[in-house]
């Protein structure tokens, strides 16, 4: 069993570098620019796409954490593949509407999937796990898909020389890799909540999450700013560059840049961590997101382009230190629900902020817009931030 078990973990890490093998991401801003929508309705098909992440995270996690990690993951990549093989039949608002419907429904389906069959892959394992071998494998899954991802840009940036709508096509195609390997998948040995005292298991996700004491509810909290703040950055790359003057076919080598930071990053940051501590990468952590977007409003040119990285570097760091932080002090029977649980709080601040930074940028231009949020971080690092550095003799088990 063990041996099936450690070979679960490879391949929920290629699951994830098909998930993330995306050759449209690179010009996926311009794509919907060039069908004419503006900034504000890009980030409002984002918006929508969140409310529908949101509307199905927690029920997605529930019913992961009931009828299984692997089932799960199947229906999440029939989602997702057919999502982007309609993709390039739509090409009007409504139409991609409908596609963000489905590509939503099937990230929140998959949203802490993978992590919850790593951590019970291990825990299940009859081997002792060394202390912080989990977020050294969080680490190695995130540099794993971020590659993946970072290699896609390239791939999609060379075929955006021939036109816009080409990666979109070559998309619909290597998007259902992830369902061929979603069958091969074990589902691991683990506690399992009742399927049918649905209101008692709830009580008991509550009570274990939120009334656990500070240092728990900190770490959710901070799990959902820092994400939220480099996905509305991310949001803004492509148009940012365009601005510019960068022509399109150097965007896939950015986007091989940007995400090739994250995996370089999250590969290393549990050594840094102990080399370093954790409140020195707390405060990293915090501070990076106000760098970048005041960065990004007030300098132009290459430089401009620099403090983009300044979000990577944030969420290589937070995506290993602050999942490892949260997923470490939950029960297997009740993982996947928390992690959909954070999920859904950020898509929840994005729904809000989302439209907001399209509308400024749209309006006010990118000077104004960038260093508006740059200093809504700074008051996140005071209110959310460093609370959770003060816990911090607890913060490491």
């Amino acid at each position: 069993m063990d041996t099936a078990l450690k070979k679960n973990i490879t391949k929920i890490f290629a699951f994830n570098s098909a998930w993330m093998f995306l050759i449209i991401l690179p010009i996926i801003v311009p794509y919907y620019r060039s069908k004419g929508l503006s900034m504000q309705e890009v980030f409002e098909l984002q918006s929508f796409f969140s409310l529908i992440v949101l509307i199905f995270e927690l029920p997605s996690g529930y019913i992961a954490d009931l009828i299984g990690r692997k089932n799960t993951l199947i229906v999440a990549s029939l989602f997702e593949g057919l999502g982007f093989s309609l993709l390039p039949i739509f090409d009007h608002f409504w139409g991609l509407i409908f596609i963000q419907l489905l590509l939503g429904i099937g990230v929140s389906l998959f949203s802490g999937t993978d992590i919850s069959i790593i951590y019970d892959s291990l825990h299940a394992m009859k081997k002792k796990i060394v202390k912080g071998s989990e977020a050294k494998i969080i680490g190695k899954k995130i540099f794993y898909t971020q590659t993946s991802e970072a290699i896609a840009a390239l791939v999609g940036g060379a075929l955006v020389v021939t036109s816009l709508d080409t990666p979109v096509k070559v998309q619909a195609f290597i998007c259902w890799i992830p369902f061929l390997i979603s069958l091969t998948v074990t589902e691991p040995p683990r506690e399992k909540m009742s399927r049918t005292s649905h209101r008692e298991n709830w009580r008991d996700i509550m009570t274990k999450l939120f009334k656990s004491g500070l240092l728990l509810k900190f770490i959710v909290l901070n799990n959902i700013i820092y994400s939220a703040s480099t996905l509305l950055a991310v949001w803004t790359f492509q148009d940012y560059w365009q601005t510019l003057g960068i022509d399109y076919k150097y965007f896939g080598y950015l986007w091989f840049l940007t995400n090739f930071l994250v995996g370089v990053i999250a590969r290393f940051a549990h050594d840094i961590e102990k080399k370093v501590g954790s409140v020195a990468l707390l405060l990293m952590i915090g501070t990076l997101p106000i760098i970048g977007f005041i960065g990004m409003g007030k300098v132009g040119g290459a430089l401009g382009v620099v403090f983009c990285f300044s979000f990577q570097i944030c969420r290589g760091f937070s995506q290993v230190i602050l999942k490892d932080a949260l997923n470490a002090r939950v029960g297997s029977e009740m993982r996947a629900t928390v992690n959909s649980i954070v999920g859904l709080g950020m898509r929840v601040v994005f729904i809000v902020l989302g439209p907001i930074l399209g509308w400024l940028i749209d309006n006010k231009g990118y000077e104004f817009s960038l260093t508006i949020f740059g200093y809504i971080f700074i008051l996140s690092f005071f209110v959310f931030l460093l609370p959770l550095v003060k816990l911090r003799r607890e913060f490491r088990k």
